[in-house]
């Protein structure tokens, strides 16, 4: 049985519970899993899970495909299969990544409104993030242009709504198909987040309820060879 994305319904819930399905000395996987995976760009949550008692803290999760494994430095009761255990997300680390990825789903839907700009590759950190800009003849001036565009749409303080397609209909649609290269994420169902003014979007990570909640964000580009680089880097302000 497949371990329910329980962090995709609520990314504010910071604790939860889920039942062990499997046990291998550091690995557990669980049936419910409020911790989020290394995936699309955003990286695993820490944190920590309790068993009989006992914390055991997470350095990594990640997602075979179907279960949602958690990982800590020392070594599970052997006989956790079965148990019912408490999960404990470091709210602060994950509360940083969802405003760095709501800021970036802007600026992407920005690029691609004003540019036609696919966003196939972006990354999120604790402190920064960055996205490559497929802009021809990027240049200081654009990039000044999208920090100001996006700053506004940010302080607008809109609400991010979010619903699930099929892979088939994902193909079918240009501008989905084309924000992302036509690079498919091979899975049946694929998470579409909607900004008002901007194109949708794929998102299959956490961001926050209000935009406001992001605040305002600097750009900053690389000189290659004395030209910009399509790798832009984003910090919160």
């Amino acid at each position: 049985m497949p371990t329910i994305h329980r962090y995709l319904e609520d990314a504010y819930r910071v604790e939860g519970e889920g039942k062990v399905t499997f046990n291998e000395f550091t690995d557990i996987i669980v049936d419910d899993s409020i911790l989020f995976p290394t995936s699309y760009g955003q990286p695993n949550d820490k944190g920590k899970i309790v068993i009989d008692g006992k914390d055991f803290e997470i350095i990594d999760v990640w997602d075979d495909g179907d279960g949602i494994h958690l990982i800590s430095h020392d070594t599970y009761p052997h006989d956790s299969r079965g148990k019912t255990i408490k999960q404990v997300v470091d709210w602060q680390i994950r509360y940083n990544h969802m405003k760095f990825r709501t800021a970036l789903r802007v600026l992407a839907g920005v690029a691609y409104n004003k540019y036609s700009a696919p966003h196939r590759m972006n990354q999120t950190y604790e402190d920064y993030a960055w996205i490559d800009l497929e802009i021809p003849g990027i240049s200081e001036e654009i990039v000044n242009s999208l920090e100001a565009e996006t700053n506004e749409i940010l302080k607008s303080g809109f609400e991010p709504v979010f619903e699930t397609i099929s892979r088939e209909d994902f193909m079918k649609n240009e501008v989905l198909m084309g924000s992302i290269k036509g690079k498919v994420p091979d899975i049946p169902e694929i998470r579409i987040v909607k900004i008002q003014g901007l194109p949708d979007q794929m998102e299959m990570g956490t961001l926050v309820k209000n935009s406001s909640e992001a605040g305002q964000i600097k750009l900053k580009t690389n000189l290659i060879k004395g030209k910009v680089g399509t790798r832009v880097n984003l910090t919160l302000q």
